[in-house]
């Protein structure tokens, strides 16, 4: 199935009737706007749980929300062109009103996916679950899932680093731009007891400033597209189990 009939904001009011008959499900993919270093753009949270949730709709139905480009504050607020949200009720509330539009509209299962997951992301959608799951008499059940959630994981997750530029690699390689990075040999990661998320890596003179994980120069397409399949294949089944 085409991402074009997939895309929430891109259908007619028969393609709706048309999803929900089908799957009377929504995705709605949670990001941020923050530096993830010099190979990769400032949307890449949102870019990966979008291009994800596309993928696991294809398969299993449903439709996808447009992107969240906002997100909670991290450890990395003060980076260059990052823009974070400070107060959970902001996020809350955009977050509830959508829900209830769309459990309004005629959806029945919605499933809220962060590309985004600094600790107070991931407490803002347990926030979400607890008070969704409080409200009488709805007809809409909830589900919430993190990237850096699914079990088994090939690769740990992390910040800019291996795992999420393989991530986006996979989805969207025109986005990777690993040549804006000087070379390994030319200049190696200096990790301190190998420690590649420790304060030096929040040093703009570093070679992976604002990168927290493991060198993402060492990417490999094989295992990059492995990965993202893996998450597909996980993001799937965890819908399929809001029937």
């Amino acid at each position: 199935m085409s991402d074009e009939t997939l895309r929430f904001e891109r259908c007619l009011p028969a393609d709706f009737r048309r999803a929900m008959k089908r799957n009377p499900l929504v995705f709605l993919p949670l990001g941020a706007v923050e530096w993830h270093g010099e190979h990769l753009p400032v949307g890449l949270d949102s870019l990966t749980a979008h291009g994800l949730c596309l993928r696991a709709a294809s398969r299993v139905g449903g439709l996808v929300y447009p992107p969240l480009y906002y997100g909670m504050t991290g450890s990395i607020w003060h980076h260059p062109w990052t823009i974070l949200v400070e107060e959970e009720e902001i996020l809350l509330k955009l977050l509830e009103l959508t829900l209830s539009r769309l459990q309004d509209c005629g959806v029945r299962k919605a499933l809220v996916f962060t590309g985004h997951f600094a600790k107070k992301q991931l407490a803002l959608l347990e926030t979400l679950e607890r008070r969704w799951a409080e409200r009488e008499g709805s007809g809409l059940r909830l589900s919430t899932l993190s990237i850096s959630s699914m079990p088994d994981s090939p690769m740990a997750p992390d910040h800019g680093a291996i795992f999420e530029t393989s991530v986006l690699f996979a989805l969207k390689p025109n986005l990777v731009n690993l040549e804006r990075l000087p070379s390994v040999e030319e200049q190696p990661a200096e990790d301190p007891k190998g420690n590649s998320k420790g304060a030096h890596r929040r040093d703009p003179e570093n070679v992976l400033f604002g990168i927290l994980g493991d060198d993402p120069r060492l990417l490999d397409a094989t295992r990059a597209r492995q990965l993202a399949g893996q998450l597909e294949d996980w993001l799937s089944a965890e819908a399929l189990k809001l029937d």
